[in-house]
Order: C-alpha cells, then structure tokens, then sequence
C-alpha cells in the first residue's frame, strides 16, 4: 500500500478576520501580498506537478463586481450573524474592497498548470456553530447565487474547522467535508507541534458524504509559532509519511494568507512538497486533493460487500 497525501489550503482574505481585524491584517492582507503569496503556491506546485485542494470563502472568491450585485442578499443574511458582517462591510467600504475581493485569485488558482481543486470554505465564512440550521441554510441558498468556479464546488472546509449541520451539505452538491479534531487551546496546539510521534489518519467507511481526514495546520511562523524550529515541523511530517506506508493518509492544510503574513511558512512548505514529490515519483505516496480522496473512498466502498 501507499501512503496518500492531501494539501488544502483555506482561502480567506480579510473574511477570515472580519470580526477581529488589526492593523496587522490591514497592512498585509492587501490585494498585492495576497496575490504575491498565491503565485508564490501555484508556482512551486506547478514545479512539483501537484495538485491541490484551494478552497475559498464565497464572498472571497467573488469580484468587486459581483459581490455588489450581491450585496443585497448579504444584507438580508447579515442578521443572522451581525457582529461578522458589519465591521466587514465598514472595511470593504473605508479600503474600497482591499482584501476582500478574490476572483482575480480563483482565475489564477484555475489557470494554473496543475488541476487544481476549487473548494468552498463556507460563504460568509461566519462559523456554522454559531448559526442556527435555518441561517446554515440561507448560507448554502447564498452559495447558489455565487459566480465563477466556486459554484461548482463539491468538497467543503468549515470555517475556522468548527463543524455543524453536515447533513445539509448534500442537497447542494457536496460529496465530502474536513472534519476537525477536539478543539483545544492555542499552548496544545503549540504544542502539538513538537509531537513527533503523530499517527497519521486512516479512511473511515462512510456511506453518502464523505468525512475527509482532518490533517495537519502546517506552522505558521507567526508569533508564539516562531519558536517551534523548522528541523522540527519537517520531521514530523517526515515522519508522518513514513507511518502513512501502510494506507494511511497525510493532510496538511494552511492559509495562503499565512505566507502574506509570515513569508517564512513558505520554506516550510516548499521543504514539505518536495519530500511528497519525491515519494509520489518512486511510486510510495500518491497525492489527491479532497474531492480526488473522496471518490477514491466512495469508489473502495462501492467495491466491497
């Protein structure tokens, strides 16, 4: 058996942010570092011939065009989350949409060398925990009016990895979701990082929507994380393929806003890909993206009794 490898990565903008945005988040998450850090991804992943799972906040995927066209329904949606929505409005308004507006992204990602993969990562990206199933609802309603290839998403990321109402996801399309592990605190999660004797995760049977591995935050060198040496991040994924020889799969996941935020991630994530590569060339990793994982699994479970 081989290992299997996953790489999504969470396409935010300033949505991701939009209820605690800084001055920090204003002066990287411009449409220039934001489009400097996704070149930077599709570059080295059409180097390596590898494909990837992007998936985008709804609204983030959208043109400054579209979203007005749209605003409209956001508008009436705002109620069910209004301590979200309203400071994005007050900075798409005061920044003249600066960070907020990605088409321009969702193009690039889809003429990119390599297949990749356009996911949707909630549309307003507010937490489905706080939601109620009738405002889960009128969010997949809004993902019906979207524009461009977000429509055609299959695979879902729940934003800020906090699931509910999966049940829903079907009806619109979805084949699978990223589950989540326990929530814990940001020290464990710290923490975490120096494990180096991680097990990777191993497919689930499931019948209908697909519950993806939940993978792996690749170290974001920011803050507190800056402490966490880069020997130590490339180990343990190292190690982690090797347990993963037996049929076990490796996903890993981050933001392309980290890299805007913290170019050094990077690094990380140029050493991580090239060791995947190396692997998938001899024939002992292959790689999928989230919607690839889910059929592979919809297909092995099919085959058996």
């Amino acid at each position: 058996m081989t290992a299997r490898f996953i790489l999504s990565l969470d396409c935010e903008g300033k949505w991701g942010s939009a209820d605690a945005l800084t001055t920090s988040h204003r002066r990287h998450l411009t449409d220039r570092n934001l489009g400097a850090a996704y070149r930077s991804i599709l570059d080295l992943l059409d180097e390596l011939e590898m494909q990837a799972t992007f998936a985008f906040a709804g609204l983030f995927s959208q043109s400054a065009k579209s979203f007005t066209l749209l605003r409209p329904e956001i508008e009436r949606f705002r109620r069910h989350a209004p301590e979200y929505l309203g400071p994005a409005f007050e900075d798409i308004d005061r920044t003249n949409g600066s960070g907020w507006h990605g088409a321009h992204l969702v193009e690039a990602v889809t003429n990119a060398r390599s297949n990749h993969e356009i996911a949707l990562h909630g549309v307003t990206h507010v937490p489905w925990t706080s939601m109620s199933r009738d405002a889960a609802m009128a969010e997949l309603r809004l993902f019906e009016q979207l524009s461009g290839p977000v429509r055609q998403s299959r695979s879902f990321v729940y934003p800020r990895n906090l699931v509910a109402h999966t049940d829903l996801l079907a009806d619109f399309g979805f084949e699978g979701f990223r589950t989540a592990r326990a929530e814990r605190s940001r020290l464990s999660s710290l923490l975490s990082e120096f494990n180096l004797s991680e097990r990777p995760d191993f497919p689930a049977r499931s019948s209908g929507m697909v519950a993806i591995p939940p993978g792996f935050f690749l170290n974001w060198r920011s803050g507190l994380r800056r402490a966490v040496p880069p020997p130590v991040t490339k180990l343990r994924a190292r190690h982690l393929l090797d347990r993963a020889s037996e049929g076990g799969v490796v996903h890993y996941w981050l933001h392309p806003e980290n890299i805007a935020t913290a170019p050094s991630t990077l690094q990380l994530l140029q050493t991580l890909l090239r060791n995947v590569a190396i692997r998938r060339d001899r024939g002992s990793c292959e790689v999928l993206t989230q919607l690839g994982y889910c059929r592979s699994v919809q297909n092995s479970n099919s085959a058996q009794p």
